[in-house]
């Protein structure tokens, strides 16, 4: 991206797509900092596409925008995290307090279905500002260094957007590698077994989580096992990386796994316990280990802070695992949705 003269005004439009984390990000402090480094997978068709216009302002306010999602007027409280977002950015590019902002945003997915629309719509967001204040400005960074600025910025906004705006995979978090941040999530590059993995996610329950992530992350505050988390996914984090790079599917199914149970079950055991599985997920991940036993497939489920369950798979038994799933589905005489996905690249800008 190189510099230019200044846009006073003009429109820039990006799609983010969400990502499904395979070592879990629990926990937090400061301002939005992992408690533990997480490691994610990005996703190709769930995606969130937002368009920015931008145009100088009156003088009176600053950093004014209307925010319509799907058609609708968002509410006051997801306004006012764009606000804090646009305050965040405007600490480094001041004109964006001079603009007014125009912002629509679809998603391709439905909300509480298991896909994160905090990772997808703020990173979605975040880009497109970024661009916004870069050419109002006529300052444009290399491509690498945006990305870098909008995945910081995206993580003010939710901490696991900050991976959304790479693929295949994603790393958010210290000490994990020489490059590895905090700050910003960096790309990851597998195994060339593990570039194009598919997701089926079955929707157990449509309904908006009982404690939102902001409440979950609190609870590692003060949590009993909060040292021995962090121990467990230091490790964890080794043995993926290694089973991701040398194509180890056993190991990666190992570990998967154990990253959703932890997780579940560091909520079981927090001080204000939180039980969000369904009796269907417990029955689903107990019929799948009859299934699998024995056949030597390619096949890992995870579960995020919700009863739906991400089930992953290498393309070479995608059509047996699809099967699987929907033969289940009508054996238990269940109407549930599932939405299929694989590995996706990560955002795009649109239109340039």
């Amino acid at each position: 991206m190189q510099p230019d003269k200044p846009e006073p005004e003009g429109s820039v439009e990006w799609r983010s797509p969400s990502n499904i984390a395979l070592i879990k990000y629990w926990g937090k402090q400061g301002n939005q900092i992992p408690m533990n480094p997480s490691l994610s997978m990005t996703l190709k068709y769930a995606f969130t596409q937002t368009e920015v216009k931008w145009h100088p302002n009156d003088g009176t306010t600053q950093g004014e925008f209307d925010f319509f999602l799907s058609g609708q007027k968002v509410g006051p409280k997801f306004e006012k995290r764009v606000g804090n977002l646009i305050n965040e950015m405007a600490k480094a590019y001041p004109v964006l307090n001079d603009l007014y902002f125009t912002i629509t945003s679809l998603n391709t997915f439905p909300h509480s279905t298991g896909i994160a629309s905090s990772a997808s719509g703020l990173s979605a967001l975040a880009l497109s500002l970024l661009s916004a204040a870069q050419r109002a400005t006529g300052k444009a960074d290399e491509y690498p260094r945006f990305l870098q600025k909008a995945s910081h910025y995206a993580r003010l906004g939710s901490g696991s957007a900050c991976r959304s705006i790479y693929g295949p995979y994603a790393i958010w978090g210290g000490g994990v590698n020489t490059e590895s941040s905090d700050e910003y999530a960096i790309p990851y590059k597998p195994h060339q077994d593990f570039e194009t993995i598919y997701d089926s996610i079955l929707i157990f329950s449509e309904k908006p989580k009982k404690v939102g992530s902001s409440a979950g992350h609190k609870l590692m505050d003060e949590h009993f096992y909060r040292q021995g988390r962090i121990n467990q996914v230091r490790e964890n984090s080794f043995r993926l990386l290694k089973a991701l790079e040398t194509g180890d599917f056993d190991v990666w199914q190992e570990v998967v796994e154990q990253e959703a149970l932890s997780l579940h079950g560091l909520m079981f055991a927090s001080h204000e316990p939180v039980l969000l599985l369904e009796p269907d997920t417990i029955r689903f991940i107990h019929d799948l280990n009859a299934f699998r036993a024995g056949k030597g497939l390619k096949v890992a489920f995870t579960i995020d802070a919700g009863p739906n369950i991400h089930l992953l798979y290498a393309d070479e038994h995608r059509e047996i695992i699809r099967n699987f799933i929907s033969e289940w589905i009508m054996d238990h005489h269940l109407q549930i949705q599932v939405l299929d996905d694989e590995t996706g690249k990560g955002a795009k800008q649109l239109f340039e």
